[in-house]
């Protein structure tokens, strides 16, 4: 066999183009985020792979919304962030990222992070925990708390001005509305910014909308969460925990429809889903009026040991998936001038139209006449989270809209 000679490749300087820096602190203990599933690890708790992850959903909620199909979102997607390669196209990412560990915190275990629910105050921050209690034959999970981490952002000289904006656009977004590891739509790994930069990152109190530029949405009714149109409000709290803790009261009064009377955490549900609806399925011929899965599915009816009147057991989800994320979050966010808010934000996103119970499909359609929405006088569930928020918290409190 002849042989053929083949010279070894030269070796190329990467290209070298505008790099991002900033040191990021975390405000709440974060619970996941590591190589193995619901596991911190305690070496590299924060790692650059989930980071992207994180920074292309927030750019697909920014900068995307400016698309109107999918593949035109997915070819301006991967041609920034990476993709899979075929034939006729290389996509190779054009933004590096790379974490460095400042501090890798301390372990916490759930009891010290949720506190214990009573009567007079209910679970506070503790119901946004509820994966991470102790459950059969599985204990309680671990978080990780005052972890800090430098970040360093090398974007690709060959990117455009817009590309370059949509990723600092997309990294402001991620800062302010998301975090690191799981449960950040609840306040979990929620994050600041320390150092000389970091009022450049952080969202003032007020002209939230200057400051995070989003162009309005190219698609009516939007086929992805964005940020174009979305509509929120910032509650100035003492600190980060004190923010987290007011949500999470909000969130467990608003789940139980607690208006316009106060929140008692030892009465009912308000809301008609339960009694009138999903207890009279027999009735619905094959439609469904429901409130709740527009803030986000599946929703599980637990059998309950020694509960009395269990007329529903059983989960309501999507048709299409297993998961329909909330598109509501709520989280300490830190400002620029030092302070800390509870934050509401309410993303524009698809509505949920066919939904799965006990197996069987169901079309589903907004409430009607239902008394919570009656009493904050909407007929939009996800309006009537910003109105129970106002209710709820009274003072202080910043309302927006983005794009």
């Amino acid at each position: 066999m002849r042989k053929v000679n083949i010279p070894a490749p030269e070796w190329q300087e990467p290209a070298k183009g505008e790099t991002l820096t900033l040191e990021l602190r975390l405000i709440t203990p974060m619970f996941g985020g590591g190589y193995a599933t619901g596991q911190i690890d305690p070496l590299l708790p924060i790692r650059s792979a989930a980071i992207r992850g994180h920074l292309r959903f927030w750019w697909r909620a920014t900068a995307g919304a400016r698309y109107a199909s999918v593949d035109e979102l997915y070819m301006a997607e991967t041609d920034l962030w990476g993709g899979a390669s075929t034939s006729e196209r290389s996509a190779a990412g054009k933004v590096a990222i790379r974490v460095e560990i400042l501090d890798s915190g301390q372990p916490v275990p759930y009891s010290d992070i949720a506190p214990k629910a009573n009567p007079k105050v209910g679970p506070q921050h503790g119901y946004f925990l509820f994966p991470f209690q102790p459950q059969q034959g599985k204990p309680a999970a671990t978080g990780r708390k005052d972890v800090s981490f430098r970040l360093t952002l090398t974007l690709h000289p060959d990117l455009s001005d817009a590309q370059r904006s949509g990723v600092r656009t997309a990294l402001k977004a991620w800062i302010a509305f998301g975090g690191v590891g799981a449960r950040t739509r609840r306040g979990c790994g929620a994050l600041t910014v320390v150092g000389q930069n970091a009022s450049q990152w952080l969202p003032p109190t007020q002209n939230l909308a200057q400051w995070l530029p989003v162009p309005r949405g190219a698609a009516s009714p939007p086929r992805w969460a964005t940020l174009a149109d979305a509509r929120g409000m910032i509650v100035i709290k003492r600190d980060a925990e004190h923010a987290w803790c007011e949500l999470g009261r909000f969130w467990a009064r608003f789940r139980k429809g607690h208006f316009p009377q106060n929140y008692s955490p030892m009465s009912g549900s308000k809301w008609a889903d339960y009694r009138q609806v999903l207890c009279r399925l027999s009735e619905q011929q094959g439609k469904v009026r429901l409130a709740k899965p527009f803030l986000g599915l599946p929703i599980i009816y637990q059998d309950i040991k020694g509960a009395r009147n269990l007329c529903f057991v059983g989960s309501v989800e999507p048709a299409e998936s297993g998961r329909m994320a909330s598109p509501v979050i709520l989280k300490p966010i830190a400002l620029q001038d030092g302070r800390y808010g509870a934050l509401i934000l309410v993303m524009n996103a698809p509505k949920p139209r066919q939904i799965q119970i006990q197996g069987s499909s169901y079309t589903l359609e907004p409430p009607q006449a239902d008394p919570v929405l009656k009493a904050l006088q909407t007929n939009d569930v996800l309006d009537a989270v910003l109105k129970g928020a106002q209710r709820h918290f009274q003072n202080a409190l910043v309302s927006f809209q983005l794009g």
